[in-house]
């Protein structure tokens, strides 16, 4: 969901497996009104309420494809990536938070109705994007099923330098993640089948992550650069406990067709 301060406006609502298409994917861009704010914001089908700040929110989402509720409850404070050592680039955003919560609702889609009580996870960014300096980035959240252990993660390389962000939580303290050692893994069209990291924290303590995708899921951001965003829902270990998670690629679209074009002669 994003909101300009010219009164640009739009989301995606995507719901995704193993088909190689999307199950849902709605694209919703238009215009809002000059008072608009995320407080209690409704726009398109979508309704999203803020009670209280930073802590809890409301989001309900209603169309001839989809509906569904999310109601959330933080379980711990925001996390901005200000907090990292590598600090947040300008290019990316002014601030950017990171937050993991308890998540109660329900999706419904074609016949099937799926109850939500369980981890969920929601980020915030201010100020424009240039989704083209970057030349890649790998963004990831992952959490065991009661939210004792929760890792997120975000490595970048821009203008020929690396950057690393995040945090970890262990039985409810979070940490700022130092560095990230990782190695990930692709299919032959550049989506992502495994992803495996060492998270290094700021007290020099290391977290082991793995995410193994079973679905895919491609967003484009129209950008001069042509960038994509590619989301796999994931079955995820943190230090050996099972969990769920979420692995984010971004690419420019020339350079990603080069990759598959090269394994392919």
């Amino acid at each position: 969901l994003y909101l300009t301060g010219h009164g640009k406006a739009g989301f995606n609502v995507a719901v995704w497996g193993e088909p190689e298409e999307p199950l849902v994917l709605d694209l919703i861009q238009g215009d809002v009104s000059a008072e608009a704010d995320f407080d209690d914001f409704a726009f398109a089908g979508l309704h999203l309420t803020q009670p209280e700040l930073r802590r809890t929110a409301v989001l309900k989402y209603d169309s001839e494809a989809v509906k569904l509720e999310f109601n959330y409850a933080a379980l711990h404070d925001t996390f901005s990536y200000k907090q990292n050592p590598d600090g947040l680039p300008s290019w990316f955003a002014i601030n950017r938070f990171e937050q993991t919560g308890w998540v109660t609702g329900f999706l419904e889609f074609g016949d099937r109705r799926i109850e939500w009580d369980r981890v969920g996870h929601r980020d915030h960014s201010w100020g424009m994007r240039n989704w083209g300096v970057p030349h890649h980035w790998k963004w990831f959240i992952s959490y065991t099923p009661d939210g004792s252990r929760i890792v997120n993660g975000w490595i970048w390389i821009a203008k020929g330098e690396w950057g690393f962000g995040g945090y970890v939580v262990r039985d409810g303290e979070l940490l700022p993640v130092s560095h990230i050692k990782h190695h990930a893994e692709y299919h032959d069209d550049m989506t992502q089948r495994r992803l495996e990291a060492e998270l290094v924290d700021v007290r020099g303590e290391t977290t082991q992550l793995t995410l193994d995708s079973f679905g895919v899921v491609k967003l484009p951001t129209n950008d001069s650069m042509g960038t994509i965003i590619m989301e796999a829902a994931c079955r995820a270990t943190i230090d050996g406990d099972e969990g769920a998670g979420q692995f984010e690629t971004h690419w420019p679209t020339k350079y990603l067709e080069h990759l598959i074009a090269a394994q392919a002669s």
